[in-house]
């Protein structure tokens, strides 16, 4: 195996805990609009997708007004509901005294994923921090990924991508990187497997050595 130098994290679902934040936040929109129609359940197939792609499917009519409204109750419940993932900070640590190149590339704006980092006190440890007002096509589109690699000055046979959604997964497949898919997800492993994942990692802890092995 290749050796690894570069890392590629998504945050949602994969660093940040936001999941709940997440469901809460279409869950305040939905019953707002379509009341009784959605759960706590049915709302976590949104996470991930772009929000405007979310709203202009059930509400073609004027989805931006939806989304301004997603985005004021997820700032104003944000930092009452967000947690790190289990071993996240540990992690990192360990991948950074290994001197490993490490990267955020997100579908959310980057002011938001901003804080999301802040929250978490995990913005240091990231030598690039990619937002998805900053590339031109969201996951599973290459854009980010590309981005983020050239401002590294990375080598794509040497990095990898890391996230917790086929988007993840499929973004590196169209950059021709490797894919790994965390087990924390909420997202099912049958779900991801048709999309090739190079590798399965059950906690931030078991990726960390595997990376520092390869």
């Amino acid at each position: 195996m290749t050796a690894i130098d570069t890392i590629l994290f998504d945050f949602d679902g994969t660093l940040g805990d936001t999941n709940r934040l997440i469901a809460e936040s279409y869950l305040y929109v939905f019953d707002k609009y379509f009341p009784g129609q959605y759960d706590l359940n049915s709302v976590r197939k949104f996470n991930s997708p772009p929000l405007y792609d979310v709203f202009a499917e059930v509400y073609p009519e004027d989805p931006q007004k939806l989304v301004d409204e997603y985005r004021a109750f997820n700032q104003e419940k944000h930092d009452e509901l967000i947690r790190p993932f289990p071993h996240v900070t540990e992690a990192l640590d360990e991948l950074k005294h290994h001197h490993l190149q490490l990267a955020v590339v997100s579908t959310k704006k980057r002011s938001v994923l901003n804080r999301g980092l802040s929250a978490l006190n995990l913005t240091g440890y990231f030598d690039v921090i990619l937002g998805g007002d900053e590339y031109q096509h969201a996951k599973p589109a290459p854009d980010g990924l590309d981005t983020a690699v050239t401002l590294l000055g990375a080598e794509k046979e040497q990095s990898i991508m890391v996230g917790d959604n086929w988007h993840d997964i499929e973004a590196a497949n169209q950059a021709k990187m490797r894919g790994v898919f965390v087990e924390w997800s909420e997202k099912p492993l049958t779900e991801i497997l048709p999309y090739k994942p190079y590798k399965t990692v059950k906690s931030m802890l078991e990726l960390t050595s595997w990376v520092l092995s390869s």
